[in-house]
């Protein structure tokens, strides 16, 4: 009898550390999620959203300047959750009139997607 009390005890404590294991292992796979105000990673660069933001960014820093470049890939990025979205995005681009010299760009948008409003915050060179 004196070892019934340790069983008794021993299985609960499996099925709690094999249940914490399972949900550890349930939000290391899930994707991260943004928290308001915080900046997350953007998971995908390759999303066409990502992508219409990065072009975007192009289009409204040739308006500004008159400086023709073409989006060539977008790296990364991060987004943070406001009234609206704050997207900063690693982009690259090429001059228009040579597509061989990539430079890499930092480009910060802010978009309100339900009253289809973009903003352009910076544009800068990075590499």
């Amino acid at each position: 009898m004196a070892g019934r009390p340790r069983r008794v005890f021993f299985v609960p404590l499996m099925v709690a550390v094999a249940l914490i294991s399972l949900a550890s292992a349930s939000e290391a796979l899930s994707p991260p999620r943004v928290r308001p105000g915080g900046f997350g990673p953007i998971t995908d660069p390759k999303e066409p959203h990502i992508q219409g933001l990065a072009l975007y960014a192009i289009r409204a820093k040739r308006r500004e300047t008159g400086e023709a470049l073409t989006l060539t890939r977008v790296l990364g990025g991060q987004q943070q959750v406001v009234t609206g979205m704050n997207y900063r995005l690693v982009i690259g681009a090429a001059p228009s009139l040579n597509m061989t010299v990539e430079s890499l760009y930092l480009a910060r948008v802010y978009e309100k997607s339900w009253e289809n409003y973009r903003n352009l915050d910076n544009f800068e060179l990075i590499v």
